[in-house]
């Protein structure tokens, strides 16, 4: 849950409902997925009797996003932007990503990874948004490598001001705790769809 300060709730229209911002009307957008102004508490702060250090310790940097070249009545479903998720093989186009927790404190502990993708500009998209999370107990000054498994389709996708899920082609960032890691996705054209 994020806490707002008070300003915030006291100009928010109780009866606008929309998620995302509208500078034009002083509207400052609903969630941590959308809002970007200042907070009391961040959507996902946890407290913990000791302390955790986050490192990635294989991740790919590159991921191919499988599309069926055109469709057919000859429109390019590929653009420069964005692939529709129904036109990317979506079966199994997950990618792996191997985070290092080291519990830092004097004591036994549990935490969570919290994984944010961060898409590229454009589509309306949220400037986060919380794709997966994985819990892990690490002793003491001890380590634990933890794998994170993210659904391309589902998870890096995003839905545009038409509500057609897609996936933003380019750089996409994770956010785990403090660390940052760029994967930028590239559509790979496989053919021509027949019907």
């Amino acid at each position: 849950m994020t806490w707002y300060p008070q300003e915030y709730l006291n100009n928010l229209p109780m009866t606008t409902m929309d998620m995302r911002s509208d500078p034009s009307r002083s509207y400052p957008g609903r969630t941590y997925r959308f809002y970007k102004g200042p907070v009391v508490y961040p959507f996902g702060h946890g407290m913990s009797y000791t302390s955790f250090v986050h490192s990635i310790a294989d991740a790919p940097k590159v991921v191919s996003v499988p599309v069926d070249g055109r469709h057919h009545s000859n429109t390019t479903i590929v653009s420069s932007k964005s692939i529709r998720v129904t036109h990317a093989r979506c079966n199994r186009l997950s990618l792996v990503v191997s985070v290092d927790v080291r519990n830092t404190g004097s004591k036994d502990g549990s935490h969570t990874l919290l994984v944010f993708s961060t898409p590229p500009n454009g589509l309306g998209a949220p400037h986060k948004q919380l794709i997966t999370f994985e819990k892990v107990r690490v002793a003491a000054g001890g380590q634990e490598r933890v794998p994170i498994k993210i659904h391309v389709c589902k998870y890096l996708s995003v839905v545009d001001g038409a509500g057609v899920r897609r996936i933003p082609m380019g750089e996409h960032a994770l956010h785990i705790g403090d660390i940052r890691h760029a994967i930028s996705l590239e559509a790979q054209t496989l053919g021509v769809i027949k019907s």
